[in-house]
Parts: structure tokens; C-alpha cells; sequence
């Protein structure tokens, strides 16, 4: 799937200045807030928002340090009015930074109480702990909160490497007064732009002189700004959502230097695949045998008693899904060889599947390495080698003439179903010989319930459920048993109870639940409301299971795609035996509903059975996984018509 960033290629270098407005702000002094933000008591054009974001500035350069190298310095200034307690949360502020490469300081913090009053932190108020292995954290919390009050803070950040200064976004969830980014670039550097921005307030870009060591070079001047910016809408099944958020994305491209040939950052990526293989945390890791020799040792011989090589990968995908704990963090690397992981059964994200893609390899299989940028943290790039996008690593093996992916993380989904956060379309097959980007593609997921229902006269049913769970269904449905904590919870019982809130469950059977994965098939017996009696009438709303979330065709005009993760397909059939007196009165139609693609379909069919009961079949199957916004016009009229249908209602009389 192709990008749905608008990529800008930026010669940084190059003279030129666009002024769109010249209403800035100018410098805002910390510390100085006027009696009209004091006395704000709601955010202008939103008087439903619990916070108003007065100000906020991200200032970037590069700088020539004391090392004699080029350095990032960010330098970050916030101003945040908090409206209602409910928006106190946001005065937790908390920075996470490299430990090896990054520093902070000149932090400043400081309250306004809408009283005039000022209270500032002091050096023992910021507190710095440990993150993980790689990086620390910075965090304060401001003191003495009152609706009404604004907090305000600052600090610089250096960075020893220059590549990608951090992203800065324009928009939040809450309105934006002003919103700036400043940029000075010495003319050796040459950054490309992957941002989105448009329709800036300010969009200025300036060529000027200034000192960079001790010489005087040009530098490119960057400054892009909004005003009265609205919060953004959330809105269900999206995915990369901070892609749509105008924001500022550099990427460093290539450097001159005076008399020197110019050198690209940017290789290929059969360059960049052939250099990651010579890095100990990489390449050398699942191939060096050396690194993972000792856990070969120790199931060479429960591998060699599997009869086919189906069984093969499945046992060691079981094993190092099941055996090796996974430590909570994600990457494509892997700190520690497959031998230390082994020994401590517990790694990241990235030590698990390197673990698993040395053991395939030592076994026979073709076996090979996937970078995966997850979901929500960005539409893949594949134009350069942007090796910061990647946060997870999966493993691609042929078996049987296919490609099945193995994301070893839970023995309760199968070989070729992914974790769902790494369902973000493209991954990186980081093959040496043969480097290429591939389609992750994942089977259908199918839910089936058979509901035999006998219905009561004052609407009370006794309702008979078997139930058939495949794919990610399934490996839902056994996450939900594993962690539940009241019967209530059990897979299914959860939506039934969304729709009838005084449903009972009265007992459940789980057929598979030995099996550590694949389809799950669970009976339920409840008692459920689904009639309602008036005069000599019973209106009956006959779907217990509703096939679409409501808030899918709740809007008129989507601002994202809609992105369902997967396809699936879920089937409801029911028979209803009326009770003694009542005949049918009125049933609905019967219809079919088709996308114009034939990626979506939806079949309702009732019918008299006979004098006594009514047999309903609901299908809704869908195929494709992206719908565009631009489609979201067709696409909603016919999730509206679902729902519609999901919403049914049985009309019957009393004979």
C-alpha cells in the first residue's frame, strides 16, 4: 500500500521565502502571561474543551559542538491553559531521551494561577530515573492545580547525531492558539521533508549568514507556524492517525562540505540490508552460529522427532512463543544473542523472532528476517531506506511452497497471524540476496453463532448458543478466557450484554480448550430479553450478536481512511420458536447488499419456517481492509443499512 503521506523533497540548501501571514506572535518570554489569558475561562470557538494550548514552539538547529562535529540542539517552549480538572493530567510532563547520544537541560517550569499568583519548580521538583536498557526519562509534575490555572514549561535537547531531528506536530487533541517551528540548517546539510503541512500561517524559508565554528557560512531559515488550530476528531478504525496531523518530518539526505565530494546519507536498500548484516545485534546474530549454537543444541533432537516440516516450525514457533517471556518492549535488534535469550527465556520483541529465525535456518528452512513499522506509528516509507520507522521485527519462512509470517509472541495464535499491531499492510523483508518490501497479508477472520431461541410471551427467551471462532476471533475469544475475571466476560457474552444489559448466562461449555490455538467453538445457554410485549403485540429484536460498531456511520464525512486491521466475516443464524398464541405479524424484508468492488457484502434473509417459528440468517463478510475517506461517502450508506438491519424487529400477535 502506497504512502498516504504527502512527501515533500526539501533542497534545504536552496535561497527562497514564502510569507503567507506576518501576524507571528513574536518571542514569548517565559514567565510573562497577560491578565486576558489569566482570566480565560474557555477556549475560544470550543466551549467544550478541558484545555487550551496558548503556545507551543520546537526551535531546531544545527550546531558545530565542542567535538568538532555537528550537533542537534531542540529547544522546546509550551504553554498550556487548563480549563477544567479533568484536563489536570496534562500537567504530568514527561521526556524520554537516549541515555548514550542525548542530553537535557536548561529546564524551566512554572505555574500561573489564574489569581496572579506564580509558583515555580525547583531542581528537586524534576526527577530523572532509568527507562529501559537504552533510555532514561525526564519528569515533573506541576503543583497547587486550579481550573483556570496555566502551566508552562521549556528544556533543550542535544543530540550527538543529526540524521532525524525529532517530529514535531502541529495539531493535538485539544484547540491550538499558536503552534511554531523554527529550523537553522548550515548549507552542508541537506534535509529532505516528509512532512504534511499545508496551509500554514507562516511559511517562510530564508537564506542567511551565520557563524558555524568559527567561520561565518549560509544557513537555511525555516519558520512554519498555525493559529487557531481545532482539535482533532477521533474517530473508529483508524490506524496511522498521527499521519493526518500537519506536522514536521526531517530526515537528513546528504552532507558537502567546501571542495568535497558529496556524500548521501541515503544508500539503497540492498545497501543498507548488507550493512544491518554485519552488525552484531543484527546479522551476526541469527547467522554467526556461534550466537545461537547453544539453543540449537538443546532442541536439535525434540526437532528432528517432528514428522514434517509443518510440525518443525510449528514446535519452534510454540516454543519460543511460549518459553521465552517477552519483556513488554519492541525492536528489530537484538541486544543480546540467541544464546542469552535462551538462557534468561525472556527478551524483546526483536531478541524473540531472532531467536526463532536462527533455530529455522540451523534446521533447513528458508528462513528470513521482516522489519515492520507498527501500526500507529506511521504509513511504511518505502522511497529511502528510513531505518527509524521500523520498530519490530517478524520472521518470514517457506513452507509447503508458501510464505507464512511467525510473529512468535502468544502460543494462542497460530503460525501466519501476526500480532494486529503489526498489521500495518507493508514490512520489509530484509533478505540480503534479495531485499524487497511485501504485502502483510493475513487470512480472514470468521465468527459463526447459532442462536436456537425459545421465546417466551412476556419477551423472555431461552436462548441456546453454539458458537465457531476462527482466525483473530479466535485468538481474541482465548485471550478473553485467559484473563477473564467474571463469566460475564467470556467471548460473545460481552456483546450480547452490550445490546440486552439484563441478559443472564446461565452455563457455557468450551469445546477446544486444551488447544492452545486455532478455532475455538464455545455453547453458551442464556436467558435474554428479546421481546417486548404492548397490548396484544410482541416486538422482538431478534440479532443478539450486532455485526458493526454504530460509531462506523455515525458521522457524514470521514477524515481518515477506515482500516479494519484484518478481513473477517461474521454469520448469525437463528431459529425462534414463537410462543403458544402469537403468530407472525410482520417480519422485515429480506435483502442483499453489495459494494460497487464487491469488498463488502451483507446478506439478511428471514423467513416463516413454519406456523411457529421464524429462521433469520445475517451475514456481513468483509474483504477489504482499507476504505479509503474519499469512498467513505458509498461505503457508510451501506454500514448505516447494516446497522439498520442489525436493529431489526419481529412484529407478533396475539392470535
Amino acid at each position: 500500500m502506497k504512502s498516504l503521506l504527502f512527501i515533500v523533497i526539501v533542497a534545504l540548501g536552496c535561497c527562497g521565502s514564502q510569507l503567507i501571514a506576518q501576524d507571528d506572535p513574536g518571542n514569548v518570554k517565559f514567565g510573562q502571561v497577560s491578565e486576558e489569558d489569566l482570566k480565560l475561562t474557555v477556549a475560544p470557538g470550543d466551549s467544550t474543551a478541558d484545555a487550551y494550548v496558548l503556545y507551543d514552539l520546537m526551535d531546531m538547529r544545527i550546531e558545530y559542538t565542542y567535538e568538532g562535529r555537528p550537533g542537534l540542539r531542540e529547544s522546546v517552549h509550551r504553554r498550556v491553559k487548563l480549563l477544567r480538572e479533568s484536563s489536570f493530567d496534562r500537567a504530568e510532563v514527561q521526556v524520554i531521551y537516549s541515555r548514550q547520544h542525548e542530553k537535557l537541560m536548561e529546564t524551566s517550569a512554572m505555574v500561573h494561577l489564574p489569581n496572579g499568583e506564580k509558583i515555580k519548580l525547583r531542581n528537586s521538583d524534576f526527577i530523572r530515573e532509568r527507562y529501559d536498557d537504552e533510555r532514561d526519562i525526564f519528569k515533573f509534575t506541576f503543583p497547587g492545580l486550579t481550573p483556570g490555572a496555566i502551566i508552562e514549561y521549556e528544556y533543550q535537547k542535544t543530540d550527538e547525531f543529526i540524521t532525524v531531528p525529532s517530529r514535531y506536530y502541529f495539531q493535538e487533541s485539544v484547540p491550538v492558539r499558536w503552534t511554531e517551528y523554527r529550523a537553522l540548517i548550515p548549507a552542508y546539510f541537506n534535509y529532505i521533508s516528509l512532512g504534511n503541512g499545508g496551509n500554514f500561517h507562516i511559511n517562510k524559508t530564508d537564506r542567511l549568514t551565520r557563524h558555524y565554528g568559527s567561520e561565518q557560512i549560509a544557513h537555511t531559515s525555516i519558520q512554519w507556524a498555525y493559529r487557531d488550530l481545532p482539535a482533532f476528531k477521533h474517530q473508529p478504525y483508524v490506524n496511522n492517525f498521527t499521519d493526518y496531523i500537519p506536522q514536521v518530518r526531517l530526515q537528513l539526505q546528504s552532507v558537502r562540505y567546501p571542495n568535497q565530494a558529496t556524500v548521501n546519507v541515503f544508500s539503497t536498500w540492498g545497501e543498507t540490508t548488507k550493512d544491518i548484516h554485519t552488525w552484531p545485534s543484527f546479522g551476526l546474530a541469527y547467522r554467526n552460529r556461534g550466537n545461537y549454537g547453544k539453543a540449537w543444541k538443546e532442541l536439535q533432537a525434540q526437532v528432528n522427532q517432528q514428522a514434517t516440516d509443518a510440525e518443525k516450525v510449528e514446535f519452534l514457533y510454540n516454543y519460543v512463543a511460549g518459553r521465552i517471556e517477552w519483556d513488554g518492549y519492541f525492536s528489530w535488534t537484538s541486544e543480546h544473542t540467541p544464546n542469552q535469550v535462551f538462557d534468561a527465556a525472556k527478551g524483546s520483541s526483536g531478541e524473540k523472532a531472532m531467536l526463532l529465525l536462527a533455530l529455522l535456518r540451523e534446521a533447513g528452512f528458508n528462513a528470513q528476517p521482516v522489519l515492520v513499522p507498527l501500526r500507529d506509528t506511521g504509513s511504511p516509507l518505502e522511497l529511502y531506506p528510513l531505518m527509524t520507522q521500523f520498530r519490530h521485527l517478524m520472521v518470514v519462512v517457506q513452507l509447503d511452497g508458501k510464505e507464512v509470517l511467525l510473529d512468535p509472541n502468544d502460543v494462542s495464535r497460530p503460525p501466519g497471524l501476526p500480532r494486529v499491531v503489526a498489521l500495518n499492510h507493508r514490512a520489509f523483508v530484509a533478505d540480503p540476496e534479495n531485499p524487497h518490501w511485501m504485502d502483510v497479508d493475513v487470512p480472514s477472520a470468521s465468527q459463526a453463532v447459532i442462536a436456537e431461541v425459545v421465546l417466551a410471551e412476556d419477551g423472555l427467551a431461552e436462548v441456546s448458543i453454539q458458537s465457531r471462532l476462527n482466525s483473530y476471533f479466535a485468538f481474541d475469544g482465548r485471550t478473553k478466557i485467559k484473563e477473564k475475571k467474571e463469566d460475564l466476560e467470556m467471548p460473545l457474552v460481552d456483546d450480547i450484554l452490550g445490546a440486552f444489559p439484563e441478559a443472564e448466562l446461565v452455563s457455557y461449555k468450551v469445546k477446544e480448550e486444551e488447544t492452545l490455538s486455532g478455532p475455538l467453538s464455545v455453547d453458551y445457554q442464556l436467558k435474554v430479553p428479546m421481546g417486548q410485549p404492548l397490548d396484544d403485540y410482541l416486538y422482538v429484536q431478534p440479532i443478539l450478536c450486532p455485526m458493526l460498531d454504530k460509531g462506523m456511520a455515525d458521522v457524514e464525512e470521514r477524515l481518515y481512511p477506515v482500516d479494519f486491521s484484518y478481513p473477517w466475516q461474521r454469520r448469525y443464524i437463528t431459529n425462534i420458536k414463537l410462543p403458544e398464541g402469537y403468530a407472525i405479524e410482520e417480519l422485515p424484508e429480506s435483502i442483499r447488499l453489495i459494494s460497487e468492488d464487491g469488498s463488502l457484502v451483507a446478506t439478511f434473509a428471514v423467513e416463516k419456517k413454519d406456523e411457529q417459528t421464524i429462521s433469520l440468517n445475517f451475514t456481513v463478510n468483509v474483504k477489504r481492509t482499507v476504505y479509503a475517506a474519499a469512498e467513505y461517502p458509498t461505503v457508510r450508506d451501506m454500514f448505516r443499512r447494516i446497522i439498520d438491519l442489525q436493529q431489526s424487529t419481529l412484529v407478533l400477535k396475539r392470535t
